[in-house]
């Protein structure tokens, strides 16, 4: 029974929920716990369409994951996950730190919208889960220093991947285009450190960590489609002998 409910609490925390226990259905509670604390740490509707969990071989796996934008945005999903898949390890399961070798998020849609103002929907996220994250956090502190002890789950993941994301880029409010671009495959390695970290600030550290990562090369290519479009409208205004060897030295240094 020890053995079983460590790895209940291991499963709740590794997708971002709290570690609670009590009856009822092991995959309504996940599914229950993971809506409510990320759309606590995000400040917007997390969804989950579907939880399956296999107690005995140490596996799980959550369909239809959902984000919603939010305010001040369009009413479509910022992030979207088809299959997020859990793999622990199964040695010294009941030790602290339990340790998850791997969680794997495959095909991924994401939206990275701009306002007028040229602010991001993903950058609102990433701000709004840091400041949940950083209040956690001296919650956790105080509540520690009042009983001088520490949570006695604490969790690390040796490895987390980010595979397959399909990114919607959409300038349209600062007068662009919507493009579509398939972003790289990224992993983020231990989370949690050696000592590892409680439940809550496992699923915010994660979700931290992954929207940083997908701004930054959403940015990358922001910034690639302004300056190709910046360069088009250069060359359309280039038509004289002159502008002719511009021109080439442009397209030469764009290649």
């Amino acid at each position: 029974m020890k053995k079983l409910l460590a790895i209940f609490l291991l499963v709740i925390v590794a997708l971002g929920g709290a570690a609670y226990y009590y009856l009822g259905s092991l995959n309504s509670i996940v599914k229950e716990q993971v809506e409510k604390h990320g759309s606590s740490a995000l400040q917007t509707t997390v969804k989950v369409g579907g939880v399956n969990i296999k107690l005995l071989d140490g596996l799980g796996e959550i369909t239809g994951f959902s984000i919603a934008n939010p305010k001040g945005f369009s009413s479509a999903t910022a992030i979207g996950f088809d299959t997020v898949r859990l793999d622990i390890g199964t040695e010294n399961i009941t030790e602290m730190p339990i340790v998850i070798e791997e969680i794997l998020i495959d095909s991924v849609t994401t939206l990275y919208e701009l306002d007028a103002q040229g602010k991001g929907n993903l950058n609102v996220l990433l701000d709004q889960i840091k400041a949940q994250s950083t209040h956690t956090k001296s919650e956790s502190k105080a509540s520690a220093d009042e009983s001088s002890s520490t949570s006695d789950i604490r969790i690390v993941v040796k490895k987390l991947v980010v595979k397959d994301t399909q990114l919607a880029l959409d300038l349209t409010a600062l007068g662009q285009k919507r493009y579509d671009e398939t972003l790289p495959t990224f992993s983020i390695a231990n989370i949690g450190g050696s000592e590892g970290l409680p439940p809550e600030q496992l699923g915010q550290a994660m979700g931290q960590q992954i929207l940083d990562r997908i701004v930054k090369q959403a940015k990358a290519k922001q910034k690639d489609k302004l300056m190709g479009q910046a360069k088009e409208k250069l060359l359309e205004k280039l038509d004289s002998k002159d502008g002719e060897k511009l021109k080439g030295l442009l397209n030469k240094f764009g290649s």
